[in-house]
């Protein structure tokens, strides 16, 4: 699933190149990728509008449109948005097309499971499920220590599955969570009840750092993830355990170990973390 620094990416590309460009089309490929309002009324509800500015927040992408309007983009694990010249074809797994002035934007979505969200005067509309929720950002300065220890604090659930809890750090998924806790020293399988201050800090230090290097690095390109151009970020290449189970830690050299934990494939050191 593209994750913080993905969609960060994706964000800071389509600004420059879309800001006060207006929507002129939009052709649904697959109409069930719309999750709301419903398929026949998107196209209708955004023709016309303008896009005045390109946001983020967590793993959604924000168009913020003239008239209090929006659309956003839930990406979920293998969405992308590629910008393309006006005369373009679409591609084999495009879902959706929106026609700007000087560009196509097509959302690219082989599974299917990503959603697009239209919303105008949204204040009472609990919709997409799980946005009005979200927690902090690590990155952002309302995420600092007191923040994270209140979060965790006497909670006897594993760290790395309260790392993936969006209410508590919004925008972290398995590559940065896991990268994380290998920098911060500590197993996944830990209990966060059982952090210390210290330590607790530490991986506070190192969620910050991690996200902000990946975000430098235009994201981890493993799996569907591409930028809006078709290239692919650099972060992979500076992985310390996500993807490299069973290879030699790059410190000390033993065999990075993986297990299942809530669900989600956990990669770790099993003697660099504790």
């Amino acid at each position: 699933m593209p994750e913080l620094p993905e969609v960060e990416t994706i964000r800071r590309e389509l600004k420059p190149r879309v800001i006060n460009q207006k929507i002129q089309g939009c052709t649904l490929l697959r109409k069930d990728v719309i999750g709301y309002p419903k398929a026949k009324d998107f196209c209708t509800s955004i023709i016309d509008k303008q896009i005045i500015d390109v946001t983020r927040r967590a793993k959604y992408l924000i168009l913020e449109l003239s008239h209090d309007s929006r659309i956003i983009f839930h990406l979920r694990l293998s969405g992308t948005i590629y910008l393309r010249n006006r005369d373009a074809q679409h591609e084999r797994f495009t879902r959706v097309i929106i026609t700007l002035n000087d560009y196509q934007l097509f959302f690219n979505e082989p599974r299917v499971l990503g959603r697009i969200y239209f919303l105008q005067n949204d204040k009472n509309i609990k919709i997409p499920k799980g946005y009005y929720t979200l927690g902090y950002e690590p990155i952002s300065p309302e995420f600092d220590l007191n923040y994270f220890r209140n979060k965790i604090n006497g909670r006897k659930a594993k760290i790395k599955a309260l790392l993936l809890d969006q209410s508590i750090c919004a925008g972290v998924g398995n590559i940065y969570s896991d990268e994380a806790l290998f920098h911060a020293g500590i197993r996944p399988l830990r209990k966060a009840n059982k952090l210390t201050v210290i330590e607790t800090f530490k991986l506070l230090v190192s969620l910050k750092s991690v996200l902000y290097r990946a975000i430098d690095n235009f994201g981890t390109s493993i799996g569907d993830y591409t930028r809006t151009d078709g290239k692919n970020g650099k972060f992979q290449n500076s992985l310390y355990v996500y993807s490299r189970e069973h290879e030699p830690c790059r410190i000390c050299g033993t065999k990075i170990a993986i297990q299942k934990i809530s669900n989600r494939s956990t990669r770790y050191c099993p003697t660099c973390q504790k």
